[in-house]
């Protein structure tokens, strides 16, 4: 199981997920569905956590 990050853009409201080996702090991010910039946040990371906690647990 590979550990992804899930986020959803806010220009379009469409969710997309990340590889959390392809994540880097401060970089940022083109939305795959409509191309525009998304930054992770607190919301965003929030449901790493919960994600991450989850993939512990498999």
């Amino acid at each position: 199981m590979e550990l992804t990050i899930d986020y959803e853009c806010p220009q379009c409201k469409k969710d997309s997920h990340q590889r959390f080996a392809d994540i880097s702090p401060g970089k940022m991010r083109k939305c795959a569905h409509c191309g525009a910039t998304v930054v992770l946040t607190i919301k965003g990371l929030r449901g790493f956590e919960r994600a991450l906690e989850d993939y512990c647990r498999a």
